[in-house]
């Protein structure tokens, strides 16, 4: 199949999304479409819907109106800006997100990281950087169809961050959807080959992620890349 053919083949479709708390919209009509194999970039200022649409998609909210298709669960993982990490330590909280794996295989991972020395520690003694990986590598190493990382590098060292540009890299080349969100305009503009710009809970501009730069289409889009 060509790269064109595999884009135009969903692995993640919304249709007229909307999701209501406390009275306010937060999101407002959304429809898309995520192109399989692709990594895709939700950008918009903070308070845009980023997290919240990622959520949806990934169902962990249930929208008001609208429908969601995607992968099986089991086959999508999401990764979260602030991993809630559980009592136990690296190499068991590693288990409990890809359970099955062995000891070689986990170690492994453990290495690629650079974490082969931190196994025994506490997940919650673990840095910010260090707590990052461990959810990240505990995610791809389940091999999803679709992942989701919600801002992954934030506020994390450059070792951190060079780390999981390079693992999103190789999960999109083995075949992994990746949403993900960021703050980051050139980390964007380094990963992304398609843009779903948000505002308000909407998505006023979708574009591939050239064009999207080079020349956006919204005044919203226009302010935004000249505020980043």
């Amino acid at each position: 199949m060509s790269d064109h053919a595999r884009h135009n083949t969903g692995i993640v479709t919304a249709t007229h999304v909307s999701f209501r708390a406390d009275s306010q919209t937060l999101l407002n009509d959304i429809s898309l479409h995520i192109g399989r194999g692709t990594i895709t970039m939700v950008l918009g200022h903070n308070g845009a819907g980023k997290t919240l649409l990622l959520s949806a998609l990934h169902g962990l909210i249930a929208p008001q109106t609208g429908k969601i298709s995607g992968p099986v669960r089991d086959k999508q993982k999401m990764v979260f800006q602030k991993p809630v990490l559980l009592r136990r330590s690296a190499r068991d909280y590693f288990k409990f997100l890809c359970p099955g794996l062995d000891d070689a295989t986990t170690e492994s991972w453990f290495e690629k990281a650079q974490m082969d020395t931190r196994l025994s520690t506490p997940a919650r003694q673990l840095s910010g950087g260090e707590s990052q990986k461990l959810a990240l590598i505990g995610a791809l190493a389940s091999q999803p169809d679709l992942l989701f990382l919600d801002e992954p590098t934030a506020h994390l060292d450059f070792e951190s961050i060079r780390f999981i540009e390079t693992q999103i890299t190789d999960a999109h080349k083995s075949g992994t959807s990746i949403v993900m969100t960021s703050h980051n305009r050139a980390q964007a503009e380094r990963l992304a080959e398609q843009i779903i710009f948000m505002e308000n809970g909407k998505i006023v501009e979708t574009a591939d992620a050239k064009t999207f730069f080079s020349a956006p289409k919204t005044d919203a889009a226009k302010i935004y890349l000249n505020h980043y």
